[in-house]
Formats: structure tokens, sequence, C-alpha cells
């Protein structure tokens, strides 16, 4: 059993890269021959090999389009760049047992979608490079991509954004100043919430942000924290009546915001990222393209949308697509105050830290 605390997320990435890896080195013998699927041998047969080395491994494979009497060869580099917990994790080979569900998920998702993209470079004829990272530390402000895949020193039109179970959340505005509802609410879905500024600054009349705190136990603190989610809980009640007025009225600018803010939070823009979400050993996928806007907004129009605010515990909009029920939930807006921790030379401190977190529910992979 793993001793070191690891995060199943990060584990995933490394697991998934791993698979695509084995099924792009994994070919058929010949053109005739039928595809080779990908087994959880094959996948450790690959993190065993980077973890004796614990850089990039290579692989040399035959292209099955060469001319006759000719032999051309791919290469397929995989690495991995995880932080320290997942990477041990996945460097014992016993431990991985206790994620055996991912193997099953990233086996399905691979299998069903990537086997097309794998035999195109396998019988083209040519000497391709393909490199596949499992890149949970890398570039985390620059792109939402945690398995990069780049093909002939080219980014790849298919890079995967990846989730677990758990794991519902892809975009954030983070910030407990007012301008950060206004960020969230008013700049990205175009609903009009300056005139509730004055409300929720007073709501946080006695909150000082620049106060900190021995202990995350602290009265006070605590304090704090319920002032920030009351002056949320104003904003979000707002915007869920809001939004259930677009919806009733048909609003199409509505619609094509909702399906902007699913697009951008999901992608910062880049369409060759698709959302993967690994779970219950299958997988769900949602994939973006010069159409997805006006195709996701259509689908949008037509699934009579429910916005639903609730007020217990966190602060959440939710909206539904019919009946209020897990399975047709769409997305979640959800504010999550924390007692975030500072180190100094004092010693650590604690003070309130507010995130509006963006989540997907069921549905949102479902709609198209």
């Amino acid at each position: 059993m793993a001793t070191q605390k690891y995060n199943r997320g990060d584990v995933a990435e490394g697991i998934l890269g791993a698979t695509l890896t084995a099924k792009f080195i994994n070919r058929p013998k010949t053109l005739k021959d039928p595809n080779v699927e990908v087994t959880k041998d094959m996948v450790n047969k690959v993190l065993d090999d980077f973890f004796k080395k614990a850089k990039l491994i290579s692989y040399e494979v035959k292209d099955l389009a060469a001319k006759k009497g000719s032999t051309v060869l791919d290469t397929v580099n995989f690495s991995i760049n995880l932080p320290a917990a997942a990477a041990q994790f996945l460097s014992n080979k016993n431990d991985r047992s206790e994620v055996d569900d991912l193997y099953d998920s990233a086996i399905m998702y691979v299998e069903k979608t990537w086997k097309n993209d794998v035999m195109e470079f396998a019988t083209n004829g040519q000497m391709d490079e393909i490199n596949i990272i499992s890149d949970g530390v890398g570039d985390q402000k620059g792109t939402k991509a945690d398995i990069k895949v780049t093909i002939n020193g080219k980014p790849y039109k298919r890079q995967i954004s990846l989730k677990v179970a758990g794991g519902e959340q892809f975009a954030q505005v983070s910030g407990d100043d007012f301008s950060k509802q206004q960020a969230l609410w008013g700049d990205i879905l175009d609903l009009d919430i300056r005139k509730l500024e004055k409300k929720y600054n007073e709501a946080l009349e006695d909150y000082d942000k620049k106060k900190l705190f021995s202990s995350r136990d602290d009265v006070k603190l605590k304090a704090f924290k319920d002032m920030i989610k009351e002056a949320a809980g104003l904003v979000y009640k707002e915007a869920a009546s809001q939004i259930q007025k677009k919806v009733s009225s048909k609003d199409a600018r509505f619609f094509a915001n909702f399906s902007k803010l699913v697009f951008e939070g999901a992608t910062r823009g880049d369409e060759s990222i698709e959302l993967v979400k690994l779970e219950g050993r299958a997988f769900k996928q949602l994939q973006f393209n010069k159409d997805f806007l006006k195709n996701y907004s259509e689908q949008l129009k037509k699934s009579n949308l429910k916005a639903v605010f609730s007020s217990t515990g966190d602060p959440i909009v939710r909206i539904y697509s019919g009946t209020p029920t897990k399975d047709n939930l769409i997305l979640q807006i959800r504010t999550k105050v924390e007692a975030a921790s500072k180190t100094s030379k004092a010693g650590k401190f604690y003070s309130p830290y507010m995130r509006n977190y963006v989540e997907a529910g069921p549905l949102m992979f479902k709609l198209i």
C-alpha cells in the first residue's frame, strides 16, 4: 500500500499518458492485422520503463506502409512531470493496483477515441516523432493541457485536460472584491449585478482582509468566512433569478454566453483542448471545434434550463436541463471560502481566501 498521500488526478495523468504511449507503440504487425488493444500490462511496462530512468524514454516502431524493401521507423517519446507524491506512487508497481479503475477508464478512452489518430501515423509511410508528456506541474497558467502531444515538433490537434471523479472544477474566479463577482456574472454571463455592489460591500463592512490568524479555529476567522459567504449569497441569488428570466425569454445572447463560459473555462480559447473525465471505469469527453459555440448554444436553447440557488452551506447556483436532479445538472457555480495559510519568519498564519468555482455536471459532457 502507498504510504505517501497522493492526488488521484495527478496519478491519472501519468496513467493516461502511459496508456496513450502504449497505444502508439503497440501496432499491428501488418496492415491486414486487427487492431492491437491496449492492456494493463502494456501500460505498466511503459511506466516501468520510464521509472527505470526517471526521464524521457523512447521507442522505435515500424511504419506499416513503408515502401517494399525499406524500413521506416517512427519514434515515440514519453515523459512524466508530476508532483512528487504522484510520481512516487506510480514508480511502485505494487501500489498501482489501488487505482485499477483509472486503468480501465484510460484504456477505454484511448481505444474508443484515439485508434484512428494512432493508425494515421502508423500508416503514412513517413518517419514521425511523437512526443507524449504527462505534465501536471508545467505551464499551468498558459495552457489547460495535462497530457500534451506533439508530432514532428508541432502541437497535435488533440491536447487533453484531464479530470477524475471528485474533480469537477474546470474554471474559477478568485478573490473577494466585488470586481471578481462582476468578472464572473457580469463580464462573462452579461448579468446586471452592479446594483448589488453596495449591499455586497455592506455585508463585508466588518471584514478586515489584512488581519491574520494563528489558528484556523479562530472564532473571528470563522466569522470573516461567514461574512464573505453572506455577501456572495446576495449576488448568487440575484444571478440565479436573472438567469432564469433570460432562459424563459429565450435570450439568445445568454445561451451564447453560457456556451462561451464552458468553452473558455475548459480551454482558455484553445480548440485543440478536449475535456476528459475518468470515472467509474469509464470516461466522459467534451471536444471543441470552430462550431462548438453555435452547436452548444442550440442545444442549450432546447434543454429547458432551470437555474436554482442554494444558500445552504456554500452559495451555489446550479443550472439543470429539465427536472433539477443530479443527472440533469449541466454545471454549477459555487463559492468556496478557505482559511489559506501564509508562512513568514514569525510563523504560519491564516486568512480567508475566496474562490468562485465553475464545476461540470454530468450533462455538460452529453449535450452534444
